[in-house]
This record gives structure tokens, C-alpha cells and sequence, in this order.
């Protein structure tokens, strides 16, 4: 039993990620199940689904706790998009792991503003292993540190193309720069 928390910024290849240990964990005779939170349903209702179009099935939940019904079934519960469900999750994560299941989730650490994601930094503390990714950023190159968006009041919003990896200098610029502009 162990919890694992793959994080970063999007476009650091986190569902890539979970998708490569599933495969690893079954091909060591593991039973595994792949889930999602149902308002995760940009590229497929049922299917985890990579940027770079690699897909796996997947349970998609409206409620987290509903992860306990498959304790019975599953060995490792491989879970995405972990920032989208509700504080429901820790509990339900508690309860697989008094079981002896093993959990991996994938999930932003931080939203565009740079403000933690309160479930995914709360699973880190409690996890045996933290795994942070990190996409390149589009200004420079260097390690992005956050996914910036342009400022439009909404936190959790599904999406791609309204991102931009950055690195922290870059995402500080860009901040100054609207900043400026409204003021």
C-alpha cells in the first residue's frame, strides 16, 4: 500500500505519467482501474486521455467516495485530473490505502495564479512518493513552473489552449505586464 502523487503544471506529461506506471503495475500481474472525475470530459467521457492522444479506459466519478465501491476489484486505482474532485477524496484515498490498495494520482499543483491546489498539496503531504513534472516554458525554454492563463476569474476551467507553460520568471513578467495594463 503507498500513495503516489505525480504533479506539475500542465503539459508536464502528469496523465502521460500515470498512464506508464498503469502499464508497468499490470504487466507485474496487477490489477489496475483507471479514474477520472466526470467534469473532466474534454477529450472522452471514459477514457483517460494524454495531450499527445494516448487513451486508456476509465471509470469516470461524479463523487469520489464512489472510488471505495472498487476496492474489491482493483489492486492499484490510478487516478487523474485528482485537483477536480472534492475534499471527498481524502477519505476515500484513506480508505483504499486501510486496505492495502495502492494509489496514484495525477493532478496541477498550482492553479494559473500561482496558488496551490489545496487537495493535490494536502495528498502530497501525506504521500510516500511525490513525483513533480515540469513542461518547458513557451517564453524561454527553461522548467515551467505554473500554467498562466490570462486573468478571467474562473479557478478550475477545463481547457488547453487558454494556457501557457512559464517558468517563474517568465509568469512574473507577463503578471507585471496585466497588471500595468489595468491599472
Amino acid at each position: 500500500m503507498m500513495l503516489t502523487v505525480i504533479t506539475g503544471g500542465m503539459f508536464a506529461e502528469k496523465s502521460t505519467e500515470l498512464l506508464r506506471r498503469g502499464r508497468r503495475l499490470k504487466r507485474a500481474g496487477k490489477e489496475v482501474g483507471y479514474f477520472k472525475p466526470s467534469f473532466d470530459n474534454r477529450y472522452s467521457e471514459n477514457e483517460i486521455v494524454t495531450h499527445n492522444n494516448e487513451r486508456v479506459p476509465a471509470y469516470s466519478l461524479d463523487q469520489a467516495l464512489t472510488l471505495k465501491s472498487f476496492d474489491w476489484i482493483v489492486d492499484v486505482f490510478l487516478i487523474d485530473e485528482v485537483q477536480f474532485f472534492d475534499k471527498s477524496i481524502h477519505s476515500a484515498i484513506d480508505y483504499l490505502l486501510e486496505q492495502g490498495k495502492t494509489v496514484i494520482v495525477a493532478g496541477l499543483d498550482m492553479d494559473y495564479r500561482g496558488h496551490s491546489f489545496g487537495i493535490t498539496s494536502e495528498l502530497m503531504a501525506i504521500a510516500e512518493e511525490v513525483v513533480k513534472l515540469k513542461a518547458v516554458c513557451a517564453e524561454c525554454g527553461s522548467d515551467a513552473w505554473v500554467s498562466f492563463k490570462e486573468e478571467n476569474g474562473q479557478r478550475l476551467q477545463l481547457g488547453t489552449n487558454e494556457y501557457t507553460p512559464l517558468c517563474r520568471k517568465c509568469f512574473n513578467i507577463r503578471r507585471r505586464a496585466i497588471e500595468d495594463e489595468v491599472f
